[in-house]
């Protein structure tokens, strides 16, 4: 059974969605890293732990920087740092980006946190273009402190993995559009999930879904600090990305694109579990991943 995002991924419309071209994607990976390291010495100024997290770090291990069929970047810091960098947002890097989150601003863009370019457009697949938030972003997946009681961690990843369930198809149900069915009911899978999610969505659409965000952000975080740490807004949900806390933090250094950044305590453990122990072995063309746009738009040159 395909995700959603695999799913989605897998459609496209001629006149809808394309492919970046070689130049586009050049440019789009250089917006990434200079966001990257503007984040890096936000955080390096106040404190603050930044690290390359998921594709970017598996780049970054073998690679030495971007995944070659890879367009994008993603981050991770702690919960403790994120509520830091919170404060401190507006005036360290306002003038240049957004901050999209649950819980701060009533902006959330996503279940997880995002940091959007200003003067940028960038409209992806399954997303409405009339939205103000579609800019060039990268994502931030937070550490949260998971419970070391077995049951205790059992029945909050269940809690948790319902509220996603339910953000998410409520999500699908609120922002429904002519381009989302359209990409969906192409195939007779995406057709039968579209159906699903609308019918699903519908049952929770009592609550928009800025408030079902923040909600789930707020079940996602345990206060005291423990032995394991995850990553419940991951790809692998709530269960899928619990460690010991030393596979996260403290970080290990590493390279990406000529340049020394932050990656997970121990690289091999974090990335195994995510990719499997064959992880240095590029996957069939047929299973790398696709991100299809509608549009983009790099700004002003600076």
């Amino acid at each position: 059974m395909k995700t959603y995002k695999n799913l989605m991924n897998s459609l496209s419309d001629d006149d809808l969605l394309r492919q970046m071209t070689e130049e586009e994607i050049k440019e789009l990976r250089s917006v990434f890293l200079q966001t990257y390291l503007d984040l890096a010495d936000c955080c390096k100024r106040n404190g603050l732990t930044v690290m390359l997290l998921g594709g970017s770090c598996l780049g970054a291990v073998r690679h030495k920087g971007y995944i070659p069929w890879d367009d994008d970047l993603d981050v991770a810091m702690t919960r403790k740092d994120f509520e830091r960098l919170k404060e401190i947002f507006d005036k360290e890097m306002g003038d240049k980006y957004i901050l999209s989150s649950p819980n701060y601003k009533g902006n959330a863009r996503n279940r997880f946190p995002m940091i959007l370019v200003k003067d940028t457009v960038m409209v992806e697949t399954g997303e409405n273009p009339e939205e103000d938030l579609n800019k060039i972003k990268i994502d931030m997946f937070l550490l949260e402190n998971i419970p070391e009681n077995p049951v205790h961690r059992a029945l909050k990843g269940l809690w948790c993995t319902a509220l996603m369930f339910i953000t998410s198809y409520e999500e699908t149900y609120e922002k429904c559009d002519e381009y989302m069915r359209r990409y969906m009911c192409k195939t007779p899978e995406g057709e039968r999930e579209f159906k699903r999610r609308m019918i699903i969505g519908r049952l929770f659409s009592f609550n928009k879904f800025q408030k079902w965000a923040d909600r789930v952000d707020k079940a996602f975080q345990y206060p005291k600090e423990t032995k394991l740490l995850g990553i419940p807004s991951g790809r692998k949900h709530y269960f899928g990305e619990i460690l010991p806390r030393e596979a996260y933090v403290p970080v290990s250094k590493g390279e990406f694109e000529g340049r020394a950044v932050d990656l997970p305590g121990n690289t091999d453990l974090y990335l195994s579990n995510l990719y499997g122990d064959d992880y240095m072995t590029p996957p069939p063309v047929e299973k790398r991943e696709r991100h299809m746009i509608m549009e983009v738009e790099f700004g002003p040159k600076k």
